[in-house]
């Protein structure tokens, strides 16, 4: 959502001081030209907006997109004084500073819209929260599936969402080595692998990036040790191969996996297939083998 980078200095002030000259303020669509949502004169609900878009930082980052609405602030003789956009609930961008503002309280502005009619910043906003309960919730089950020595590094494989990118080699090394230590046994590690991979969200894209770390490590055991332990997996960790398996990232080698498979395990990965074109997907693969 925004460009990071070290802050560029600034007055925080210097809006408010303009705004201080605000006769009047126009509120309007992003991006460039658009309707007219509203139009506010009472100069005491044009304080309660300058005093709501009160700024906490400067902190050196650009949001990527053009914002929720913009704010033309009118001074004498309804010329526009100055124009700011507000941002997703936390930030503003104004031409007077190098970079985006985050406010001090980044709700106030999007309630003094909803509170005139302009409700749907402030929607999109709560909305965006539940969002992130959500993915908070969904990676605190991730973490709890961490295999144990592996925890020292939940922090750097939640970051890996942040990034874009996966673990790199050497982190993968790292780790590896610890895994290798803990489960000696293959099918031991596997299942464990498994059972990670089961968790989180289960979707089979490789988002969030986090969660497809597991497969990182699966990727590195053998197509045999793989099918020992399918034959062996309980629901949880059959769940997580079957994810595995439909996973963009495997479709190299799942020829070579799916011909490993016992019967047995076929007909396991078939019945936790969590929908019915995963089945049907894999059904096919499992028949083109034939």
């Amino acid at each position: 959502m925004a460009f990071g980078g070290a802050s560029a200095g600034g007055d925080r002030g210097a809006l408010d001081r303009v705004l201080a000259h605000a006769h009047g303020v126009r509120v309007r669509e992003m991006p460039g030209p658009a309707p007219v949502l509203l139009e506010e004169r009472d100069p005491i609900a044009v304080r309660a907006l300058r005093d709501a878009l009160a700024v906490a930082d400067l902190p050196g980052f650009v949001c990527m997109c053009w914002g929720d609405v913009t704010l033309d602030f009118l001074g004498a003789q309804d010329r526009v004084l100055t124009t700011v956009t507000l941002h997703h609930g936390y930030s503003i961008r104004w031409e007077g500073w190098p970079q985006d503002a985050l406010l001090a309280d980044g709700v106030r502005p999007l309630e003094w819209l909803a509170v005139r009619g302009v409700s749907g910043p402030l929607r999109e906003y709560r909305a965006a929260e539940q969002r992130q309960a959500e993915s908070d919730r969904t990676a605190r089950l991730w973490v709890a599936e961490i295999p144990e020595p592996l925890i020292p590094y939940a922090s750097l494989f939640l970051d890996t969402s942040t990034t874009g990118g996966g673990l790199t080699e050497p982190q993968v090394s790292e780790v590896r080595a610890l895994l290798l230590a803990a489960y000696p046994n293959p099918v031991d590690r596997i299942l464990r692998l498994c059972t990670w991979f089961a968790a989180g969200t289960g979707a089979y894209s490789g988002h969030p990036t986090h969660e497809r770390i597991p497969a990182q490590f699966l990727d590195l055991e053998t197509g045999p040790d793989f099918a020992r332990a399918v034959d062996l997996a309980d629901d949880t960790a059959t769940a997580g191969a079957v994810r595995y398996l439909l996973s963009w990232d495997t479709r190299k080698r799942l020829a070579r996996l799916l011909s490993a498979l016992s019967p047995t395990a076929r007909r396991k990965i078939l019945l936790h297939a969590r929908d019915a074109e995963s089945r049907r997907w894999l059904q096919r693969r499992i028949t083109g083998l034939q």
